[in-house]
């Protein structure tokens, strides 16, 4: 059919680019209909919203957050210095990325109440300070019930003491912001190849009205298989704990943080540098658990948030340039 439009002297030339393209379409409408990968290289995906104030460019990349959710602001234009977000009471900093523009995580915590919340973000230039201002929905979870039935042997660690103890650690160590990303170009991916299994945010029933929640996601793996860093950066724990048994945390700069648990046994060290993909230990059943599997999650500034979602982010690249997240005060 293109060739009875086309005229011949520029068939030759236009015929290939709508091949090209119907090709591409057709990809695409395949694309959708398979599972979406749990984390996303490039390219970088096209924002779902923008807005443009004294001639600079910031891009959201979320419609709205769900409970637990994590979303991706980037801001662009020429002569910024640093810029940060207010966002339900937290400030965060953007951090610079290789491609030259800059960038920030925003958070739901799990339990924050679903609706519309304000989002400020204030821009330091060389000309003077840009304000950018919109308004942000957080929906609702729909997290499930779940009731755990613990070995006998174990049936102490429902303690709600002890559960909050361990918690308060990692809140600790997971607050510290490391002002640059750690992660590399090779982005994040699961720690296993295995299905998915207990959801991030389950309310889980332990006896006697007692409840807990679940922090990450589990996967279905046995005893002894090799489990990976999701990204590179540096182990800040390794050691045994009372629910999570021997546990590993990695640090991934700008308050990201990767925690795996109830490891057989653990192959890294505090302080250690991890790649991507290197491994970290072998899964098992240590800590409260009932059967063997992986347990892991991600905090961003000490808030548990949605692994799964996270990773399915498209992240950018980090610079080596450094410059100052905070500029903007």
């Amino acid at each position: 059919m293109f060739s009875r439009l086309i005229p011949c002297d520029i068939r030759k030339l236009v015929l290939p680019i709508l091949y090209a393209v119907a090709s591409l379409v057709s990809l695409n409408a395949a694309a959708q209909n398979e599972t979406p990968a749990i984390f996303q290289r490039e390219p970088r995906p096209m924002p779902s919203s923008l807005q443009i104030e004294a001639k600079l460019q910031l891009e959201t990349y979320f419609s709205s957050l769900a409970q637990g959710g994590v979303g991706l602001l980037r801001l662009s234009g020429d002569g910024i210095l640093g810029a940060r977000a207010e966002f339900r009471r937290e400030t965060t900093g953007f951090f610079y990325a290789a491609d030259g523009d800059w960038y920030t995580l925003i958070a739901a915590d799990m339990d924050a109440s679903p609706r519309t919340y304000p989002l400020t973000v204030q821009v330091a230039r060389q000309s003077g300070e840009v304000a950018f201002t919109r308004e942000l929905r957080i929906d609702s979870a729909n997290f499930i019930v779940q009731n755990l039935n613990l070995p006998r042997g174990r049936a102490y660690l429902a303690d709600p003491e002890i559960e909050t103890a361990e918690l308060a650690l990692l809140e600790s160590l997971t607050s510290e912001i490391t002002p640059a990303p750690l992660w590399d170009a090779s982005g994040f991916e699961l720690p296993h190849d295995s299905e998915l299994s207990t959801p991030f945010g389950t309310f889980r029933r332990l006896g006697d009205d007692r409840q807990s929640r679940h922090t990450g996601w589990d996967q279905n793996v046995p005893t002894g298989a090799p489990i990976q860093a999701m990204a590179a950066g540096e182990v800040i724990f390794a050691d045994a704990l009372a629910i999570r048994g021997n546990y590993a945390l990695i640090n991934h700069g700008l308050g990201v943080y990767s925690g795996y648990a109830h490891f057989s046994e653990l192959h890294v060290d505090e302080g250690q540098p991890v790649a991507a993909g290197q491994i970290i230990g072998l899964s098992g059943n240590t800590g409260r658990s009932s059967a063997p599997h992986l347990h892991w999650e991600i905090a961003l500034r000490g808030k548990w948030v949605d692994g799964a979602a996270f990773l399915a982010l498209w992240l950018p690249s980090p610079s080596g340039a450094q410059k100052d997240a905070g500029a903007a005060q």
